[in-house]
């Protein structure tokens, strides 16, 4: 990965944008403090550059939608009546969010615009910072992390969660200059997850909607749905592959075919969207080892582990809340007899 491209440096007469730069002057970094060379050109936008790939602090590779979206999301904060700065080195934290702003006399937030790719131990570790220091944070993301039909671990970290607004993902979409609010996250095996959809270029819309309780319900499946989740499903079960294929092992050693637990493991009603893997192969195992597991505490840890190992690593989600509502729901289905 690259030395990351930056919008602003210090110069003998402080902090300039790369916009209003001038060549042939000399610019450093705020962090490393090392020369940095001015970038202007017809198609990519201004931009300051490293000499030598040596800073750790602006070390993430950058793209034109990353330089240009900081730009806009500032602009769009600065007309809602917030004050700040673009990528502002935090000595204390050695850190540099994209941008720093502050409404008033409100507390300053941090908001990271990330379009790179970004693993699960940096996203906690810059998050803890700012949180450790007193700073409110937010991440907003680019296009590579869009929803499709699946959520993937890459995409499920930065999930948030509210009673108004239930699980929820923050976008920012530079070729319309307007963020995007995808809420009332939910999914179900075998089908493409669902969510609603809210979009603005105006800050104070945007805080206004999520203000707003939108009593979040999650989905009962239609008929056609319920044949299209369970025609998807015997079709897995004809492949048998991957770890589909095991689970079905594991189930013929139990003394059953995964066909015939249909109508305990599949769901007819959307649910969390925690799940990496889907929710079946967490319910199979729990359900054929009723018998196994002693009752009280025990139990319960027990089904606490096995939910771990399917669920999405979330650090801005207690997911105990809901491991909880997912024992109960289950437990529901124990009174069901497999025979």
């Amino acid at each position: 990965m690259g030395v990351g491209l930056m919008l602003v440096a210090e110069s003998k007469n402080g902090s300039i944008l790369a916009g209003h730069a001038k060549q042939g002057e000399y610019y450093w970094c705020p962090g490393c403090k090392a020369e940095l060379i001015l970038k202007k050109g017809n198609f990519k936008i201004s931009h300051f550059a490293h000499k030598k790939k040596t800073c750790q602090i602006f070390s993430e590779g950058e793209t034109s939608e990353h330089l240009a979206g900081k730009k806009e999301i500032f602009a769009a904060y600065k007309n809602a009546g917030y004050t700040g700065a673009l990528e502002q080195h935090i000595k204390v934290l050695n850190q540099r969010p994209d941008i720093l702003i502050r409404f008033r006399d409100e507390k300053t937030i941090a908001i990271e615009f990330q379009c790179a790719p970004l693993n699960l131990k940096k996203l906690y570790s810059r998050s803890e910072g700012y949180r450790n220091s007193g700073l409110k944070f937010c991440w907003i993301l680019g296009q590579r992390y869009k929803v499709g039909r699946r959520l993937t671990q890459q995409i499920g970290q930065f999930m948030q969660w509210t009673k108004k607004l239930g699980f929820y993902l923050l976008y920012f979409d530079t070729l319309s200059s307007r963020f995007e609010l995808i809420y009332g996250i939910q999914q179900i095996d075998f089908l493409p997850v669902r969510y609603y959809r809210f979009c603005t270029g105006n800050v104070d819309k945007l805080k206004e909607f999520m203000s707003k309780n939108h009593k979040i319900t999650y989905h009962t499946l239609t008929r056609e749905e319920c044949f299209r989740q369970k025609n998807n499903f015997f079709k897995s079960c004809s492949r048998s592959l991957g770890n589909f294929r095991r689970l079905q092992e594991y189930v013929y050693q139990k003394g059953f075919r995964l066909q015939e637990l249909e109508p305990l493991i599949l769901k007819k009603k959307y649910g969390i969207p925690l799940f990496y893997e889907k929710e079946l192969y967490w319910r199979t195992e729990t359900l054929l080892q009723q018998g196994e597991i002693p009752m009280g505490n025990k139990k319960r840890l027990d089904y606490l582990q096995k939910i771990d190992k399917y669920l999405f690593k979330v650090p801005f989600i207690d997911r105990k809340r809901f491991e909880e509502q997912l024992i109960i729901e289950l437990q529901g289905k124990t009174s069901q007899q497999l025979s």
